[in-house]
């Protein structure tokens, strides 16, 4: 039974599937596949990637949020004193969303799902509230649950800007990122930004950015940096796109914010996994587009991912295969200790399972 908020049960949509992106030798690639790939085995086909561990995850984001609001929530300076814009792009945003989730179908087509459309509403079905299908009705919400009312108190308390942001970043697993451009062929920004669980990265530090600006730390990503123009005209576009960014993590943090400081490690290592979906979003004509980047994190335990010889395997050659620079940006360097163990077969002997091994 869940303990709280949200007093909601959802083992219907089952387990998590921790995906396994880890190729051998490791290089950063703008690998954006179109949503309906099979991608490393399994096949993505929906948007969102719910799973039985959903109320547990949103209890985690609203801890999160309430400790330290600044380290998630970011939005472009000429927005920040304009909530009706943050709400429009909001709005839209998730009626794209939940129409994507729907089939393309339209209102009434999905049975199930974190966000729904019901009549001229969205219903966030794990969060237990409702608000404004149309963007150009003012924001509002309505607990559809009593478990959801101190949230929306709480939701209610934050600055006007920020409350939209709340609403439907409290309603899913996913972190959010709207990217747009002004003009046709300008280049996207990121406009807001609501990231719960940064890997290594700050939100404040990103906004108003370009696709390169933004990936300008990742080590040994200049073929990812040269793609930027078309890839975030793709983003704007086209789609939707799915990709998949992995590390090794030595504890089992979701937030990896600068600011949040080192941890003790864990005793053993933990397999950090984002699927990133990109859903571009209806604009007026004249305009350069908008677009939502979801960001799905999946943190388990290296063993419980790197289960047979085979994963085991090509995890430690790309791991190996990584350079320095690389090393560094993940914070996988040689002299703290940590990183060699990861390495070592011996560090997962015995918990691995052989391909005849019952599972």
């Amino acid at each position: 039974m869940c303990t709280g908020w949200p007093d909601v049960e959802v083992g219907h949509w089952g387990p998590p599937r921790v995906p396994y992106p880890v190729l051998a030798p490791y290089r950063p690639r703008p690998d954006l596949a179109r949503l309906g790939s099979v991608m490393h085995g399994r096949l993505e086909a929906r948007v969102l990637d719910p799973d039985d561990g959903a109320p547990a995850a949103l209890r985690a984001k609203w801890a999160r949020l309430r400790a330290a609001p600044g380290r998630c929530v970011a939005i472009a300076p000429e927005l920040a004193d304009d909530p009706v814009a943050v709400w429009t792009r909001v709005a839209t945003a998730a009626c794209a969303l939940a129409d994507r989730e729907a089939g393309g179908a339209g209102e009434g087509a999905a049975a199930d799902g974190p966000l729904l459309r019901v009549g001229d509403a969205l219903h966030a079905t794990v969060a237990g509230w409702a608000m404004p299908a149309d963007p150009h009705t003012p924001f509002s919400l309505r607990a559809l649950r009593a478990d959801a009312e101190p949230v929306l108190r709480w939701i209610a308390s934050r600055p006007p800007a920020e409350q939209p942001l709340h609403a439907l970043a409290l309603a899913l697993q996913e972190d959010l990122a709207w990217i747009e451009a002004d003009l046709p062929g300008a280049a996207a920004r990121t406009a807001l930004l609501h990231v719960c669980w940064p890997s290594g990265w700050d939100p404040a530090a990103k906004i108003g950015m370009d696709f390169a600006a933004v990936h300008a730390p990742v080590a040994d990503a200049d073929l990812l940096r040269a793609s930027a123009r078309p890839l975030s005209r793709a983003l704007l576009t086209q789609g939707p796109f799915v990709r998949f960014v992995w590390t090794v993590a030595p504890d089992g943090s979701r937030a990896r914010h600068p600011s949040d400081g080192p941890r003790p490690p864990d005793a053993a290592p933990w397999f950090r996994c984002e699927r990133q979906v990109s859903v571009p979003v209806p604009v007026p004509v004249g305009s350069g587009g908008l677009a939502l980047f979801l960001i799905r994190l999946h943190l388990a335990p290296v063993a419980s991912v790197a289960d047979t010889p085979e994963r085991h395997a090509v995890l430690r050659e790309a791991l190996a295969s990584m350079t320095a620079a690389t090393r560094r940006y993940k914070g996988l360097t040689e002299d703290d200790g940590r990183w060699r163990p990861w390495l070592d077969t011996a560090a997962l002997e015995g918990r691995v399972r052989g391909p005849d091994d019952p599972a």
